[in-house]
């Protein structure tokens, strides 16, 4: 490897860091959840840079889109899982298991469909709700619970709020495995940008600052995912790649 494919290798196991410190963090318990929903959105931030990164420099390389997988099956995938099974649905056992069981098996299936399926590796679009999107909706709903500001409103384990996050996290998880096209937002400057500033602004507690921020870009995502279909219907899907053809298995 080159420096123009380590910096952002570099960047990638950041990421995976962080998605690793968060379910240490979600682990510990309930004093602790705030900072695993800000280390999520972290990666989340770094895994849009490593990209970036990579193709600006011209570094882009297998070894680094294999290494991507591994780190969205941690820190988008098994981290909100443990998150959510720590924070909600404590009076109803089974259930709680049953919902983080069927984000970490809707996050696999994600991933492995879109090894097989997109040999451009999202660059031209995503066939199905990207895992970052209900990765950000439950670290955001996670951390406004944890926040002086509006965490009485934001009760995850019961009332109106509870039920809206966890029907949430249900619709994700069904349109990541679905046939439902959306762009690739990272990769316009204009996006990314401000949601970096987001991101940091997350970590700055003063005067509800972090609070408006997470408020904002929850927003942002369920816009998202509701129109991002739409945006990619109106403009024709120009961008997105062709479906593979059907490749028999061989086994030898």
């Amino acid at each position: 490897m080159n420096w123009r494919q380590i910096l952002p290798t570099i960047i990638t196991l950041a990421a995976m860091l962080c998605g690793f410190f968060s379910i240490l963090l979600a682990l510990e318990g309930h004093e602790n959840f705030l900072l695993s929903a800000q280390l999520i959105m972290l990666a989340l931030i770094l895994d849009g840079l490593d990209g970036n990164l990579a193709r600006l420099l011209k570094g882009t390389s297998a070894f680094g889109a294999e290494l991507d997988t591994y780190v969205d099956m941690t820190a988008f995938g098994l981290a909100p899982a443990i998150l959510i099974y720590q924070v909600s649905l404590q009076r109803h056992v089974d259930w709680r298991i049953l919902m983080t069981a069927m984000v970490v098996l809707s996050g696999v299936i994600r991933l492995a469909r879109f090894k097989v399926k997109d040999p451009l590796r999202g660059q031209a679009g995503y066939c199905g709700l990207p895992i970052t999107a209900s990765a950000g909706w439950v670290a955001l709903f996670v951390f406004l619970s944890e926040t002086k500001f509006f965490g009485e409103f934001f009760r995850l384990s019961q009332g109106p709020v509870g039920v809206f996050f966890l029907i949430g996290v249900i619709a994700m998880i069904t349109l990541q495995v679905s046939n439902v096209r959306y762009p690739k937002p990272s990769k316009l400057m204009i996006v990314f940008i401000p949601c970096v500033v987001l991101v940091a602004l997350l970590f700055y507690h003063e005067r509800g600052v972090a609070s408006m921020a997470a408020l904002i870009m929850l927003t942002l995502g369920l816009i998202y995912v509701l129109i991002g279909p739409l945006f990619v219907k109106l403009k024709k899907a120009p961008f997105l790649p062709p479906e593979p053809e059907e490749v028999e298995e061989v086994t030898l």
